[in-house]
């Protein structure tokens, strides 16, 4: 083998070939203008081809040759260049305005160094002659490649007879792209346009390698791939899954359009570029419908050890996307504060738990995050979490034992803080544990300093408006509930569930109703918004819808007692327990005078037996 054979490489690939229409009397008109028009053209050209993983060639004069690995990348790419120099030309002169054709050709190709050679490339610039100015000309081996995947609307224009090529070939063209900035040529024949859910709803585009060597694309596709592993875990979250985006490698996609086909309201980009034992990582998370970067960041790192940087980076953006998407501020806590990946996973599936808001779910989820502490046992959070499951057990009625459920719960919250846990969960906690224990002036400066920790957070408004609704403060919780509701990326049903609360104690009614149903949306299961709302449905004199949610709370929970659920409502004004009690009365829910004086019997016996709600009269 000589030495010229050693630095030859043959292979296919699918060749595009550019040229200006009308150059020449652009150039006799004005040479310099035509001169600028042509290299800012080439310039954007060169531009689309790199996010279609395609790779210029050569660019002589107002020619520009570019290889692709797939057709169909080169298709959509040229649909792309001309959609875009439509863009272009629009503001331009209609006289100094520049087109150009397009040929594409999938074929065997010579490669010498940085080079190509071979009928792929003559047949691909053969073909460009026979498109429309603004147009795209394609051999019949491209078409046969993309028909099928894209929707084009391409004419067959036959056998040609192509200037020093043996045969004929059959060629389709394609027409000037409109102007429009829309892209429909390009959208993929199979997809049609989806409604995105009613809850966050993310896609993931293939991080580009924007480094021009193929051997880099391990980078890019191993961060796809971890980020969208992670991902996955979030609760809460639609996803589009990794196979489905694996398609819109190397096509260009747009945000706005992948969004369109796919049926979701962010997308997630990025690209990666590797140099002199570096990396750079962009990553941009986009509002499909008004393009907004919701955040974007760059990540600068040194490649010393590829995978642990790989992981830094991933966690990274990860964290970003549950902040933006999911869990609000929480999320960069809870992650910081629980750095075990098998951890972090079970801590979410105990959360998603967590808000189902039933018997059931709750116990689950309090054996998840046991699981959590005995995995990351000098972590915060799964004692925090652990903590809630207690505290809910004895507020909706369903702990058979309310003062070790509680002493539970305080042994966990007090653990957590001594484990610097920086969530103001720990507080909040203790907070409701003195509301329980009908403690209210500790309840509330507790829970108060809670909030100060972290005024911005989601939980901590939320937490301290329901304190305020049962220690007779309604009023004020309205606004904290509310900006609770604001700040949580997926909706979640507690928060409506107290501030439809804080608006029945207001007297707001209406209101009362509106965000009771907001809650049973995110949580039909929910017992405790049933019972709010038929209480607000018999003040407001619509008798059989209060009925129908008496009987949904006895299909939920079959146990139910009136007697227990009025019980466990801590309210610091009695007025608020008579109130609900006459209410309750009139859609027959049933009670039970078993053992049901416990919870109010632990911090003031005196005011549990005056608390104590009467069993209701037999019928005779």
């Amino acid at each position: 083998m000589t030495a010229d054979s050693d630095s030859l490489e043959r292979k296919l690939a699918a060749i595009l070939s550019a040229d200006a229409v009308g150059y020449s009397r652009l150039m006799s008109d004005d040479d310099e203008a035509t001169v600028r028009t042509v290299r800012a053209h080439q310039a954007a050209i060169e531009r689309i081809v790199a996010t279609f993983r395609g790779r210029v060639v050569d660019t002589p004069g107002d020619n520009l040759l570019a290889e692709f690995p797939s057709a169909v990348g080169s298709v959509r790419c040229a649909l792309e260049i001309q959609r875009a120099l439509a863009v272009e030309n629009k503001q331009l002169a209609p006289e100094r305005r520049m087109l150009f054709r397009i040929g594409i050709h999938l074929g065997d190709v010579v490669v010498e160094q940085a080079r190509v050679y071979g009928d792929g490339v003559n047949i691909a610039a053969r073909l460009e002659g026979l498109a429309e100015p603004g147009g795209i000309c394609l051999s019949d081996l491209v078409y046969q490649q993309v028909r099928r995947r894209l929707e084009l609307d391409a004419t067959d224009l036959g056998e040609q007879e192509l200037k020093n090529i043996d045969g004929a070939v059959r060629a389709y063209g394609i027409g000037p792209v409109a102007l429009s900035g829309e892209r429909p040529l390009a959208r993929a024949a199979t997809r049609v346009e989806l409604t995105p859910p009613d809850k966050p709803s993310l896609a993931v585009l293939p991080f580009v390698n924007m480094s021009g060597d193929p051997a880099q694309e391990y980078f890019g596709d191993g961060l796809t791939d971890d980020i969208m592993t992670e991902l996955a875990r979030l609760p809460g979250l639609f996803l589009i899954a990794h196979g489905s985006m694996v398609t819109y490698k190397g096509t260009g996609a747009t945000p706005a359009a992948v969004a369109r086909e796919l049926g979701v309201r962010h997308v997630l980009e990025g690209g990666v570029r590797q140099a002199n034992g570096r990396v750079r990582v962009t990553a941009r998370l986009i509002e499909a419908e008004s393009g907004r970067h919701v955040w974007a960041e760059r990540y600068d790192r040194d490649l010393e050890d590829l995978f642990d940087v790989q992981d830094e980076i991933m966690n990274e953006i990860v964290t970003e996307l549950d902040v933006a998407l999911v869990s609000g501020e929480d999320a960069r806590i809870c992650r910081n504060q629980l750095r075990h990946p098998q951890a972090l996973g079970v801590s979410y599936k105990g959360v998603d738990l967590l808000q189902r808001m039933t018997k059931e779910d709750t116990r689950e989820a309090r054996h998840l995050f046991e699981q959590v502490i005995q995995l990351a046992p000098d972590s915060p959070t799964g004692y925090s979490h652990a903590a809630w499951t207690h505290y809910f057990e004895v507020e909706r009625g369903w702990s058979d034992a309310p003062e070790k459920s509680l002493e539970k719960m305080s042994a966990l919250a007090n653990r957590a803080l001594e484990l610097e846990d920086t969530s103001g969960y720990s507080h909040l906690m203790l907070g409701h544990m003195h509301l329980m224990k009908r403690e209210y002036n500790e309840a509330l400066a507790v829970s108060e300093r809670g909030l100060d920790e972290r005024p911005s957070c989601q939980a901590a408004n939320g937490l301290h408006a329901n304190i305020l609704n049962y220690c007779a403060r309604p009023k004020e919780a309205i606004p904290l509930a509310q900006k609770a509701i604001r700040l949580t990326p997926v909706a979640q049903p507690w928060f409506p569930e107290v501030l439809s609360t804080a608006h029945y104690l207001n007297g707001d009614l209406e209101e009362a109703i509106a965000t009771a149903h907001a809650a049973l949306a995110l949580a039909p299961d929910s017992v405790n918004a049933r019972v709010a709302l038929a209480a607000v449905l018999v003040e407001t004199e619509r008798l059989d819808a209060a009925r129908s949610e008496a009987r949904e709370i006895l299909s939920i929970d079959p146990s139910f007692s009136l007697q227990s659920f009025l019980e466990s409502r801590p309210y610091r004004d009695a007025a608020v327990l008579t109130r609900l009690e006459k209410a309750l009365r009139e859609v027959d829910l049933p009670d039970s005078g078993e053992g049901l004086a416990r919870v109010y019997a632990l911090a003031v016996p005196g005011d549990a037996s005056r608390r104590r709600v009467a069993p209701r009269p037999r019928r005779s």
